[in-house]
C-alpha cells in the first residue's frame, strides 16, 4: 500500500560527505583495540598450538572465538540464545556457517583458547602502570577489594554448581584493583562456596589498602595481612566483641579502659558501663585474637549514617585517618559492584541459566570476560585520547536547516 502524504525527512546534523574529526582520532584507537585481543589469524594459531583444533573444516576457529565474544555486547531475548548468537555473528562477520551441531561442538573445544585469550589479556591489562590514586587514596599502592558474583543456573548443573538459594548457581570470586580499574585475580566455584572460602590465593601486596565487607570477615586473614604491612579496612560484624584498650576522644586524648581489677573489658560492657567517650563517631584501640596468631593491637571506628551505626575494624592510623575517613574509604568498595554491574548487564553474564553443558557455561562465561576486557580496552584508548587536545566539532552552517 502506497503513502499518500511522505513523511518530511530531517535532515542530519552531519552530512555524509562531511570528514569527522571525532571519527578520524577516534577509530584508529578503536581499531588497534579490537586488533590487539580479536585477531582471528593469531587466535587460529593459538588454537592450534594448544591442540584445540587439528585443521580447518568448515567453522575457521579465530573467526569463532570473535563471533562469540562479540556476540556477548548483543541483547538477546533468550539466554538460551547465547550460542545461536554467536553462531549467527559468525555469519555477520563474512565466516562461512554450516551445521549448527558442528558449531557447538567446535565451540567447546576451544575452551582452552579462551582461558589463554583471558589469561593473556588480564597480564598484558596488569603490566600497564597503574592509575595513581588522589586524595586519602594517594598513600596507598593499591586498593584491592575482594567480593563474589552469583548467577543462577539451569538445575541440569546442579550435581556440578550447587547453590545457595537455588538448585544450581555459579559463583565468580574475584579481587579487584582500583589503580588498575580490573581484576588482579579470579576464581570460580558453585555458588555454595563462601565468598571467604572462595577468596583467590594471593600473596599480600605490602602497602596496598584492601577493602572487604562482613562476608569476608577473618580475624586471622586480617592479622597475616597487617603483619605483612598491608593496610585493611573491613565492616565488623554486629556479634564481634573484642576487646578494648582504650578510646579516644575528638581532639586525639586517649582514655585507657580497664576494669576496676585489671581484667580485660570487652567493646559491648565499655560502651554499656560508659567507659567510652560519649559522642556519636567512636574510636577505639582493641586487641585482636585468632587461633595460632599472636595478639595483634588494632583500631575500630564507629561512624553513624542515616541513623545506623557502621563499625569498621582497620589499620590505618589515626594520626593521618579520621573516624570520618576510615568510612569514606571504605565507601570506595562500590567500584567492585559497578564492575560486577558491567559483567551482568553489558556483556550478557546475566545470561547464562539455559546452558546445561558445563562446558558450554564455561564458554559462555569466558567470552562475556573478555568482552568485558575488550571494553575497558576501548575505554582506556578513549581516555588517553581524552587527555590530549580536545576536538571541536565544526559549528552548523545554517540553523534553519535543520528546522521541520
Amino acid at each position: 500500500m502506497e503513502l499518500f502524504v511522505m513523511p518530511r525527512l530531517r535532515q542530519g546534523l552531519v552530512s555524509p560527505t562531511m570528514v569527522s574529526p571525532l571519527a578520524d582520532r577516534l577509530a584508529p584507537h578503536i581499531d588497534a583495540a579490537f586488533r590487539t585481543m580479536l585477531d582471528p589469524d593469531r587466535i587460529q594459531a593459538i588454537a592450534e598450538d594448544l591442540g584445540a583444533v587439528e585443521r580447518r573444516s568448515v567453522y575457521h576457529a579465530g573467526l569463532a572465538v570473535c563471533a562469540w565474544v562479540l556476540s556477548a555486547f548483543e541483547r538477546g531475548t533468550d539466554t538460551e540464545g547465547r550460542q545461536l548468537d554467536a553462531h549467527r555473528t559468525y555469519g555477520q562477520l563474512g565466516g562461512r556457517t554450516g551445521k549448527r551441531t558442528a558449531w557447538r561442538d567446535l565451540s567447546l573445544k576451544l575452551q582452552p583458547v579462551f582461558r589463554e585469550l583471558l589469561s593473556r589479556a588480564t597480564r598484558r591489562w596488569l603490566a600497564r602502570a597503574p592509575a595513581a590514586l588522589r586524595g586519602r587514596l594517594a598513600a596507598f599502592t593499591d586498593v584491592l577489594i575482594p567480593d563474589g558474583c552469583a548467577f543462577k543456573l539451569a538445575n541440569a548443573l546442579s550435581g556440578v554448581y550447587k547453590g545457595t538459594g537455588t538448585a544450581a548457581e555459579f559463583k565468580l570470586h574475584a579481587i579487584y584493583s582500583v589503580g588498575h580499574g580490573s581484576l588482579t585475580r579470579l576464581a570460580t566455584s558453585g555458588g555454595a562456596v563462601h565468598d571467604s572460602d572462595g577468596l583467590p590465593d594471593d600473596e599480600w601486596q605490602a602497602g596496598a589498602l584492601y577493602l572487604w565487607d562482613l562476608g569476608y570477615n577473618d580475624y586471622g586473614r586480617f592479622m597475616r595481612a597487617a603483619r605483612a604491612h598491608a593496610h585493611i579496612v573491613q565492616r565488623l560484624k554486629d556479634k564481634a566483641n573484642p576487646v578494648v584498650v582504650a578510646s579516644y576522644g575528638p581532639t586525639g586524648t586517649r582514655r585507657a579502659i580497664v576494669a576496676a581489677d585489671g581484667a580485660p573489658v570487652r567493646l559491648d560492657d565499655a560502651c554499656a558501663l560508659g567507659m567510652v567517650h560519649q559522642r556519636e563517631v567512636l574510636d577505639f584501640d582493641i586487641e585482636l585474637t585468632a587461633p595460632g596468631h599472636p595478639k595483634l593491637l588494632t583500631r575500630v571506628v564507629c561512624v553513624p549514617c542515616n541513623g545506623i551505626e557502621r563499625w569498621y575494624l582497620t589499620t590505618l592510623p589515626r594520626e593521618i585517618f579520621t573516624a570520618h575517613d576510615v568510612a569514606e574509604i571504605y565507601r570506595v568498595r562500590w567500584e567492585v559492584e559497578l564492575y560486577f554491574r558491567h559483567w551482568r548487564g553489558a556483556t550478557r553474564l546475566d545470561e547464562v541459566r539455559r546452558l546445561k553443558s558445563p562446558v558450554a557455561l564455561e564458554v559462555a562465561v569466558l567470552a562475556s570476560l573478555l568482552a568485558s576486557m575488550l571494553s575497558h580496552e576501548v575505554h582506556d584508548a578513549l581516555d588517553r585520547l581524552g587527555a590530549e587536545a580536545p576536538i571541536t566539532l565544526p559549528p552548523v552552517a545554517d540553523a534553519a536547516a535543520f528546522s521541520p
